[in-house]
């Protein structure tokens, strides 16, 4: 019977994790990286292009940004 009741509240808590929640549509990614929903679809195939998820590509595409924007500032100081 406890072996019963085990298996009965794995597979109940599985379900209710399972239905906790919606994947978001590109317009909520959009809206969650700041990109209008087309410049997110081009994001999107772009890193579909170079096999690589989404959020992996924005990530690595704000890095170079914050990278570029650094090293103008360095550069600027050098005299």
């Amino acid at each position: 019977m406890k072996k019963l009741l085990f298996v009965f509240a794995g597979a109940l808590s599985l379900v209710l994790v399972g239905c906790g929640s919606a994947p978001m549509t590109d317009a909520d990614m959009a809206a969650k990286y700041g990109y209008s929903v087309e410049e997110f679809q081009e994001q999107k195939e772009a890193a579909a292009r170079m096999n690589m998820s989404v959020e992996d590509h924005l990530k690595h595409a704000t890095m170079d940004m914050d990278l570029g924007a650094n090293s103008m500032d360095h550069g600027s100081m050098e005299h």
